[in-house]
C-alpha cells in the first residue's frame, strides 16, 4: 500500500506518454501531407478480429524481435538509466516499437 502512489504517478506518465506519441505521430504525418487518421487506421482499431494461422517465419521472427528487444534494453538500462526513467521508458518504448516494427513487417 506504501507503493500506490508511485505506481499511479507511473501509470499517469505511462499514458501520457503514449498520448504525446500519438500527437507526434498525427503531426508527422499532417506535415508529409497525409491524412491523421487513415483506413488501416480505421480498420486496426474498428474492424472485427479475424484469426488466422500464424507461420514459422512469424515466429522466428517474434523471437529475433524479442532477443533484440532484450538485449537492447539492457544496453538501454546502463547507459540512460541514470538519467531517470521518464527518459529510459520513452527511448525504450520508441526503440522496441521500431524493432518490432522492422522484424515483423
Amino acid at each position: 500500500m506504501e507503493h500506490c502512489g508511485y505506481y499511479l504517478w507511473e501509470g499517469i506518465i505511462f499514458l501520457t506518454q503514449i498520448l504525446f506519441a500519438m500527437g507526434l505521430l498525427v503531426l508527422r504525418r499532417k506535415a508529409n501531407g497525409r491524412p491523421s487518421f487513415t483506413s488501416a487506421d480505421r480498420q486496426l482499431f474498428f474492424s472485427q478480429a479475424r484469426f488466422r494461422m500464424l507461420t514459422p517465419q512469424f515466429w522466428t521472427n517474434l523471437a529475433i524481435a524479442a532477443l533484440l528487444c532484450f538485449f537492447v534494453g539492457l544496453l538501454m538500462q546502463l547507459v540512460l538509466g541514470p538519467l531517470g526513467a521518464g527518459i529510459l521508458a520513452t527511448a525504450q518504448l520508441i526503440t522496441f516499437m521500431g524493432i518490432v516494427k522492422k522484424a515483423l513487417c
